[in-house]
């Protein structure tokens, strides 16, 4: 493990943040709304890209660009944070570096949270985005890539598309890092909760309660919404994993494989021991940098 990684891991560890899934469910949302304050959308006023603020059904989306001419393909992209966190200024600079390395624009939706309302909204939202880019880019020009509940959001939009009667063609590339879920078998679970004293950041016991949050009072949400590995894969072409070894979402990595197997879907899964979780969305370290370039590789094919 380079210095970098250990410096990181031992910077995560020290910040309690896993001690903060187990406080009661008020206090735990109490914590989450504290830090959403300081999150959103940020529109940058650098020079380093051409940036556009877009609407989508009532959510801004922060569009990023070489120059004010589209590119030929577009890369639709999911920050993580478990459906109830947004995203920081530091998801920009890696949307940034993306766009520089594939040389597609990069459309980075501020998706409903599940603080608020259904995760249906969420995958509403971002589906009708994805509508628009087809519309812009043309079909089989679009990638989707996202890390956590980005990443499930990434595989979603294809289990969406197979239940609308007018099907989008499929993304061109699908990039999950760590995709979240609620696990639903029980080899799921206790593969989960195998990795629960080796994960620094995520802890077991958010994903009993992101259920119930991700539902938000409603029962009529779609069960591919909450456990993504159920999903109707027909159709999709590739989908690449990136995993750490050593995560609580590492237990779900067989239940995708599966679903790969059942709907003929190429898939790959790069993964290592001893990282954090989403270890690669931050290419600041040796092994970020390298599975970083990997997954920009990808997108840019």
């Amino acid at each position: 493990m380079s210095l970098g990684a250990k410096i990181i891991n031992c910077g995560i560890k020290l910040s309690g943040i896993k001690k903060k899934y187990l406080l009661p469910e008020d206090e735990f949302l109490n914590e989450i709304k504290k830090m959403n304050k300081n999150r959103g959308f940020y529109l940058p006023k650098d020079k380093k890209a051409f940036y556009k603020e877009h609407e989508v059904m009532g959510n801004k989306c922060l569009i990023v660009q070489s120059s004010e001419k589209l590119s030929q393909r577009a890369i639709l992209y999911f920050f993580g944070g478990g459906m109830i966190l947004g995203p920081d200024k530091g998801d920009v600079s890696v949307i940034l570096k993306l766009m520089k390395k594939t040389g597609c624009d990069v459309w980075f939706p501020m998706y409903p949270l599940c603080t608020k309302s259904s995760i249906m909204d969420s995958f509403e939202m971002v589906y009708e985005c994805y509508r628009q880019m087809i519309d812009l880019y043309g079909g089989g020009n679009v990638s989707t890539c996202g890390f956590s509940s980005g990443g499930a959001l990434a595989i979603g939009i294809a289990t969406y598309n197979n239940t609308r009667k007018n099907k989008l063609p499929m993304p061109r590339h699908i990039v999950a890092v760590s995709p979240g879920e609620v696990p639903w078998k029980d080899e799921e679970k206790a593969a989960m909760k195998k990795n629960n004293r080796k994960d620094m950041m995520v802890d077991y016991s958010f994903m009993e309660k992101v259920e119930k949050l991700e539902r938000h009072g409603r029962n009529d949400v779609p069960d591919y919404m909450i456990h993504i590995s159920k999903g109707d894969l027909s159709g999709v072409d590739n989908i690449h994993f990136v995993y750490s070894k050593d995560e609580v979402l590492y237990g779900a990595k067989q239940c995708f494989i599966d679903a790969c197997k059942k709907y003929n879907v190429k898939y790959s899964v790069r993964e290592r021991a001893g990282m954090f979780h989403c270890y690669a969305m931050l290419p600041y370290f040796k092994e970020a940098k390298e599975d970083f370039e990997e997954i920009a590789q990808i997108l840019s094919e």
